[in-house]
Order: C-alpha cells, then structure tokens, then sequence
C-alpha cells in the first residue's frame, strides 16, 4: 500500500507491511541510471525503492501563491507536508512549542557546494535525451 502520508507510512510499518516496488516509469529512467556494477559512475544500482505514491500537495494549506507552489519539487512539497502534519500531530498551536529545543533537519544527498555539479551529472540523461528528440540537435 503507498504511503502519501507520514500517518500511512507508520501505519505500514506497525502492520509489518512490505512496500518495496521497482521504479515507477514516472520517477527515474531505469534505462539511465541503473547499473549492477556498485563503482559505476553516476549510476545505482538498485531498481527497486519505498515511493511516495498518491500524494496531494495542498498549497492552499500553505497559504502561498499557487505559482510558489509549482515551482516547489516534489521532495520540498513532501518535506512542507510532513514538517505541517508533525506539528499538528504534536498538538501545535494549541499545545504551546518551546522553539529554543525545536529544529528540523532535512537532508539532501544533492546539497552542499557541489550543488550544481553533481545536479548537472545527474540529470544530464534527461536532457540528452530531450536533445536527442529535437531535429536540429540529433
């Protein structure tokens, strides 16, 4: 069962439920990136993961322009979701929230200075590809 919520996902776990899958096509090109050879750059070499699947990100939730909300990835959309939907299970507003003992960390396999670089070796499939369609650059 997919988990478009953190209340879905631990309920998945507490009920023992197995939500691996292969790579939905609409994630990432299996043809692109996967490789069985662990050292192989810019690869993996896994085919199967946890995907968040049916998710609804409500901006109006959010109170922001709907043009934010479209230029929001869908890993921001979730990381928004979750953060909100922690506070509410906490009981926050209503139950007071010492913010000097509160943090939220979010980790990122594609931050750091080397941001653009590793990003641009990434994704590079994806534009080669789309390159490849276009009559004057094939």
């Amino acid at each position: 069962m997919a988990s478009p919520s953190a209340g879905q996902f631990w309920q998945n776990i507490i009920n023992k439920r197995y939500s691996i899958t292969d790579t939905p096509a609409n994630r990432w090109s299996v043809a692109d990136y996967f490789d069985p050879d662990p050292k192989a750059p810019d690869k993996t070499y896994s085919k199967i993961g946890g995907w968040v699947k049916e998710f609804e990100f409500d901006w109006r939730r959010f109170r922001m322009p709907p043009k934010v909300a479209e230029a929001m990835d869908e890993g921001q959309q979730w990381a928004v979701t979750i953060g909100a939907d922690t506070l509410e299970d906490y009981g926050y507003p209503q139950r007071p929230l010492n913010t000097e003992r509160t943090a939220v960390i979010l980790g990122t396999a594609m931050g750091g200075e080397l941001h653009y670089i590793t990003n641009q070796r990434v994704a590079f499939p994806e534009f080669a590809n789309a390159l490849a369609a276009v009559p004057e650059f094939a």
